[in-house]
């Protein structure tokens, strides 16, 4: 079955667009690589106390792709604490942002069972994500007014204050779940474009026939199912190789119980072995589009024995299923009913 009929029509069982659903979780992770493209511009300051020290200047964009992104860390000693006057200037050195920063940084050594060893923490850093309204030149401006040892004694030591800017700072965590989401979601549309008709019937046998008659026909296709399994009488292994194909037919009859499809054709059985059991299987689909909505019989057979180099395979399990109005996602081969065989 191709993408349209001889006619130039679409097969209407041929349902592509669901497919453009696998691109929506590429976005978000497009959206991730663009922003990573970008370098962050650096920015370093040697602060003392006292004066204020302004940064280089630097260009905050307003986009479409994430939003700027601030980042300052003030470089103390150990077991100190800092307060720093930090502001955003714009290109005419007026004021757009100012706020108080109180850093601080402890270290120390800890024993315990007879180890020891070192540790360290502290927060003297600071991130800022906005929106300038427009592109423009900035400053930052940094004004130290506290460099304190642990005992509030005040220290000399002027404080290097480096930072970053990025202008497409997007939020990774939010966009990685969104990726995820948009798979799940892709993953649950596909399934119910493709994989959920309107109806669906199972029938499982204990020999080499099964038949199921339903109500069946209109849009979309009619898939045929067969699973079989045949395992060895004893527990013994196989004297020789087993079968590599099989024959299966599969015969509909209409309402009147009239043929209108029989078909036959060879599968190829697989071999398998666990635990010192031996059994085989052989499985297949057939699609079928049905002239008009009926009720209808779906009969399929296959060898109940199999004998091979001594060895006699009897089938333990045969399952039919039948599934009305499905959709496929790229062209199957399907068979077509034809008008009632007479004579058979």
């Amino acid at each position: 079955m191709g993408p349209s009929s001889p006619g130039g029509q679409r097969d209407p069982a041929l349902l592509l667009w669901p497919l453009a659903s696998l691109l929506l979780p590429l976005l978000p992770l497009l959206v991730l690589a663009i922003s990573a493209l970008e370098w962050p511009r650096r920015l370093v300051m040697v602060v003392p106390e006292g004066p204020r020290v302004l940064s280089a200047p630097f260009e905050l964009r307003d986009g479409w792709l994430g939003s700027p992104r601030l980042t300052l860390a003030a470089e103390i000693p150990p077991n100190s604490s800092v307060e720093l006057e930090v502001a955003l200037l714009d290109g005419g050195g007026r004021t757009v942002l100012s706020l108080t920063k109180d850093g601080w940084r402890a270290s120390g050594t800890w024993a315990e069972g007879g180890e020891s060893g070192t540790w360290e923490e502290g927060d003297a850093g600071l991130a800022l994500a906005m929106r300038p309204g427009q592109t423009g030149r900035f400053q930052l401006a940094v004004q130290l007014q506290d460099l304190l040892d642990d005992a509030g004694r005040p220290l000399p030591t002027p404080v290097v204050v480096r930072g970053s800017v990025r202008n497409h700072s997007v939020d990774v965590p939010l966009l990685l779940f969104t990726t995820v989401v948009t798979w799940a979601t892709a993953l649950v549309l596909l399934k119910a474009c493709y994989g959920i008709g309107r109806g669906r019937w199972v029938r499982r046998s204990d020999d080499g026939i099964a038949a199921i008659r339903c109500d069946a026909g209109g849009p979309g296709l009619v898939r045929v199912g067969v699973v079989a399994r045949w395992e060895l009488p004893h527990d013994d292994p196989p004297l020789g190789q087993p079968p590599a194909t099989t024959a299966i037919e599969l015969r509909v009859c209409d309402a009147l119980g009239r043929p209108r499809l029989q078909h036959r054709q060879t599968l190829a059985v697989a071999h398998h072995s666990s635990d010192g059991d031996h059994w085989l299987s052989a499985q297949h689909m057939i699609h079928l589009r049905l002239p008009e909505p009926g009720c209808y019989r779906f009969r399929v057979q296959l060898p109940e024995t199999f004998r091979a180099d001594g060895d006699l395979w009897e089938i333990e399990w045969l399952r039919l299923t039948v599934e009305d109005g499905l959709r496929t996602a790229r062209p199957v081969p399907v068979l077509t009913l034809e008008g009632p065989m007479e004579g058979r």
